[in-house]
């Protein structure tokens, strides 16, 4: 990166914006499914699963002392 020139990194930079606003490009990005975002939601899924126990605290607490079911 030193080594190449504020001239050249500007050229670059034209290059990057002419080749953007193509058409085609858009196209083929789109058709390659460039930038969309793609998330795992296992974890999430899991996670929730794990928390859906805790929805209903009540039967799960009978076992514990007064005092520490006072504070759920």
């Amino acid at each position: 990166m030193d080594n190449i020139s504020i001239d050249r990194l500007l050229e670059i930079d034209r290059e990057r914006e002419i080749t953007m606003a193509d058409k085609q490009f858009q196209s083929w990005c789109k058709d390659m499914k460039i930038g969309v975002m793609y998330t795992d939601r296992e974890g999430i899924q899991r996670a929730n699963d794990m928390m859906s126990g805790w929805s209903e605290p009540t039967q799960e607490i009978e076992w514990m002392p007064e005092f520490i079911r006072r504070m759920y």
